[in-house]
């Protein structure tokens, strides 16, 4: 294994999912599915948290209490969790699915002993409905259920090659971050990863790679430290 992490977390946002199929696109699912499936192959023990974006954002919905609106968003990351096992398993990828909302028949419930044991023997382990609670954003979730199963990693898939000192999309000039500290994260007041989570990560010493995750083997490759921004 020529991995940098033997056990990582990835934070996969919902909108990664959608594309011209619709909110569960076929073609992102699958490609998703393959990326996966290479970093199991390289050895790596992987687990993932879906965001649920594509879906219902909870906090779009404000025409509705709070709760409410959370509790159907991390219901979006459920439906993400089922679609993505059937792709993994179209891969002939073993997994299994956890979730912190309790939905018999559908998914398991978590449990960290029980998802720890699947990494060790080679499964995938899909988390959904973040931590089960509202106002807790599926990037602290990540950090969660990374400590809670002693993954040395948390690896945030999303559409730009990583941190930037300015918002790439209206400053074509903004610089791109190697690497920082989580304080200096913090202090910069960046947004791609949830403050809560960046703090909780910081308490433990746990890094965090947010990369590029659209692209053929960047996960693997953000494994390997080859490309995104490193917070550590």
């Amino acid at each position: 294994m020529n991995a940098r992490w033997r056990r990582a977390l990835l934070k996969l946002s919902g909108e990664l999912l959608a594309g011209p199929g619709g909110p569960l696109d076929a073609g992102g699912l699958s490609f998703y599915a393959r990326e996966v499936a290479a970093a199991r192959e390289a050895g790596v023990e992987l687990a993932v948290v879906m965001g649920g974006g594509n879906v219902a954002r909870g906090s779009a919905l404000t025409y509705i209490p709070a709760t409410a609106g959370h509790a159907i968003g991390m219901l979006g990351t459920l439906i993400n969790g089922v679609a993505l096992r059937e792709a993994l398993q179209a891969e002939n990828v073993p997994c299994v699915l956890m979730s912190a909302l309790p939905c018999p028949g559908v998914a398991d419930p978590v449990d960290p002993w029980r998802a720890g044991a699947a990494l060790g023997a080679g499964e995938v382990v899909l988390l959904a409905c973040g931590t089960g609670n509202p106002f807790v954003t599926t990037d602290t979730a990540a950090v969660i259920r990374a400590l809670s199963l002693g993954a040395e990693a948390v690896l945030k898939g999303s559409k730009v090659d990583g941190l930037y000192e300015s918002d790439p999309m209206r400053d074509p000039s903004a610089r791109l971050i190697s690497s920082l500290s989580h304080r200096e994260y913090l202090a910069r007041g960046l947004k791609a990863m949830d403050a809560a989570a960046v703090a909780i990560a910081e308490e433990h010493g746990l890094p965090i790679v947010v990369f590029r995750a659209d692209r053929e083997r960047a996960l693997l490759a953000a494994l390997r430290g080859e490309t995104g921004s490193v917070i550590a």
